[in-house]
């Protein structure tokens, strides 16, 4: 051979191993990404929504499910008429026909036409208007089982069996299965599942094509999420903040309730709530959790604070006395006032009857930066760090606002700084529970779909910001307020050793940065048992209209609530006080004290007929007697200990069944009948 036939066999020879691997590569390498591109050309998969999982309260109550629905989807190009077929469809599905000859003229392919439809519904809809479409074609006269391009396709649905029961604390999806709001937007990740798919087919076209037995890619389960609130609390925290909010014709309220010694959130309630079922019925303002995301100025609150502060850093002791001016007060170029005129109080007492002009004075005797370190310290400024979206971390003053005396002053009795009603209750748990400041926790266990545990919620202390002794001195003066002749007397129980605080705070303008005229907020803090105590419950009632003092307005909810919630939980009264006859006396308003009978005559408590009743309903209804509670089960109360007409006494041991309701129907419209 010549050289130059070498060089042109040799060219061809490697152009020749060339093709071989590329046809190599092309057809044992590169099948998979071949088939999968061909599958793209003639297959599609329409996504599902996911299967989210359910939301649980402690007891193991459903507070959120996902329920089977039927989505109702058309092909248009598979009708002889879409016109008609639009025109059966719509009285169906809730759409006017005009719309829906619009979109099927629009889309020939693949078009839903109504989602998350009660199963029975959408199957009887799809039932009739194919009945009705055979019998105006010749073809199909007779057999609705011939007309194509109309079906369903199972999807689950959100769905909220306590309606508005934590419906701002629980959230609620859109309509794609996405939470919106409260744990439905914060645990989003863990709740919402892996989406499934309808496998379909394209034509030449590129048309969807649904055949009759199209496979369903199944969803995977979201991870379930059992919360530490527990159902009963929250439906007596809710009931009673509704009721003073409607007694006094107020714009709102919150109500927390919590564990002092973990941060374990017990109950969290806001009025006016919401139906989440159907979250676009209900104002935008109904729906935020107030107690995460407003911030108001606490009032005569703080002073706790304040007095705290002072003990700790040893500027003063207890038994110090101050002249707090017979109600006016001048300082710092300001005139101070007190809503009585006092004389001299001990420091004990500036609290006890609520004086600005003596927390005033207890205030300057500490140094600014220091009274300022224990404010941060207390959590006030900085978001408690919850697992909820949306806190905000409320308005603290700065380090250097504190040089101002006047500034100073009035953040003692306080004005001039905002906390969000968690803040508030956390910090107060820091008060009396030995000086601990407690992260407060929403969330107990967290489980995949096999059951696993992924994560566990507990108790978690942040830093300590008082000594015992202190806290011990505090939980005594906040006993004081209560208990004698104080601003909180009408939280008093009989039965209980109970503490707390009064606040009543002028609310800002907006755009004018003054304090209103009319505007206040009322609130009421407190705790039982004093010596040890095992409940910590905030009321907050915003701009309550007549009355407007927090020992008028809130202390009496807190009342309530703290009664049953005590009961239900099995926390033993203070048998020596409960049957002590308490008398108030002093400037305070009249005190409301929840009786306790203890007679076996005609004034002897009687045991109730349950028999019917919800959980909620038995604890409202048990919440104001003097007995220990258990409550077993869940659905309706079907039997019950002692029987009905037995005579009950203090400390009577009471149990209550509950066994399953009739199953649930859910109405077209989505809700539950």
């Amino acid at each position: 051979m010549t050289s130059r036939a070498r060089l042109i066999l040799g060219v061809l020879l490697s152009l020749y191993v060339l093709v071989v691997l590329r046809a190599f590569q092309i057809q044992v390498l590169g099948v998979r990404e071949i088939r999968d591109r061909g599958a793209k050309q003639y297959s599609s998969a329409i996504p599902l929504l996911p299967q989210r999982g359910v939301i649980l309260d402690r007891t193991g109550t459903e507070l959120a499910v996902s329920i089977s629905t039927k989505s109702i989807f058309v092909q248009p190009a598979k009708l002889r008429d879409p016109d008609k077929a639009a025109d059966l469809l719509a009285p169906r599905v809730s759409r006017s026909a005009r719309e829906l000859r619009k979109l099927f003229s629009r889309e020939k392919g693949f078009v839903w036409v109504r989602r998350q439809m009660p199963s029975t519904a959408a199957e009887d809809a799809v039932r009739e208007v194919k009945q009705a479409l055979s019998a105006l074609d010749p073809q199909t006269r007779g057999k609705p089982s011939a007309v194509e391009g109309i079906g369903t396709v199972e999807e689950p649905k959100r769905f909220y069996p306590n309606r508005e029961l934590a419906a701002s604390l629980v959230g609620f999806t859109n309509l794609d299965s996405e939470g919106m709001e409260g744990v439905e937007l914060s645990l989003n990740r863990y709740l919402r599942g892996e989406r499934g798919s309808l496998l379909c087919e394209r034509d030449a076209r590129g048309r969807l094509i649904v055949p009759p037995t199209t496979p369903v890619v199944v969803n995977s389960k979201g991870h379930s999420v059992a919360l530490t609130i527990d159902r009963n609390i929250q439906h007596v925290a809710e009931s009673e903040l509704q009721a003073a909010v409607e007694k006094y014709n107020a714009r709102g309220g919150m109500a927390v309730v919590l564990s002092p010694g973990t941060g374990e959130i017990l109950a969290m309630a806001t009025a006016p709530s919401f139906n989440p079922n159907t979250p676009a019925r209900g104002p935008a303002e109904a729906r935020k959790n107030r107690s995460l995301t407003d911030s108001f100025e606490p009032g005569s609150t703080f002073k706790v604070f304040t007095l705290a502060s002072a003990i700790e850093l040893g500027a003063v002791s207890t038994t110090d006395r101050f002249f707090c001016e017979n109600g006016s007060y001048h300082y710092a170029g300001k005139v101070i006032h007190d809503t009585h005129r006092y004389g001299w109080l001990t420091a004990a007492e500036v609290v006890k009857f609520s004086s600005n002009i003596g927390i005033t004075k207890i205030n300057d005797r500490m140094d600014g930066n220091r009274f300022y370190d224990m404010i941060r310290a207390f959590g006030f400024g900085s978001r408690t760090g919850i697992e909820l979206r949306g806190e905000v971390p409320g308005i603290a003053p700065s380090r250097d606002g504190f040089k101002s005396r006047i500034r100073r002053a009035t953040v003692s009795f306080g004005q001039g700084i905002s906390v969000t009603p968690l803040q508030l209750a956390a910090g107060m748990a820091a008060v009396i529970n030995g000086g601990k400041v407690m992260k407060p926790y929403l969330v107990r266990e967290i489980r995949d779909p096999e059951g696993k545990t992924v994560f566990r919620g507990g108790p978690e202390e942040l830093r300590r910001v008082l000594s015992p002794k202190t806290s011990a001195q505090m939980r005594e003066i906040l006993g004081k307020v209560v208990e004698e002749d104080g601003t909180g007397t009408q939280a008093r129980i009989k039965g209980f050793l109970v503490g707390g605080k009064t606040g009543t705070a002028q609310k800002v303008e907006p755009g004018s940065g003054r304090y209103s005229a009319t505007k206040r907020t009322a609130s009421f803090i407190g705790f039982l048992p004093r010596n040890d105590p095992k409940l910590l419950i905030l009321v907050v009632i915003d701009e309550p209209r007549g009355n407007v003092y927090g020992g008028v307005v809130a202390a009496p909810a807190f009342n309530q609530i703290a009664v049953k919630t005590a009961y239900y939980l099995g926390i033993q009264p203070t048998e020596t006080v409960a049957l002590a006859a308490v008398r108030p006396s002093g400037p305070s308003t009249p005190s409301r004290v929840t009786r306790v009978s203890t007679a076996r005559t005609a004034g002897a408590m009687v045991m109730p007929d349950l028999s019917g009743m919800s959980m909620g309903r038995v604890v409202d209804i048990m919440g104001g007697y003097s007995v220990k509670l258990s409550l077993t089960g869940s659905g309706v109360a079907r039997a019950q200990t002692p029987d009905p007409g037995a005579v009950l006494v203090p400390g009577t041991e009471c149990s209550v069944t509950f066994t399953a309701e009739p199953p649930l129907t859910i109405a077209a419209g989505g809700g539950a009948r």
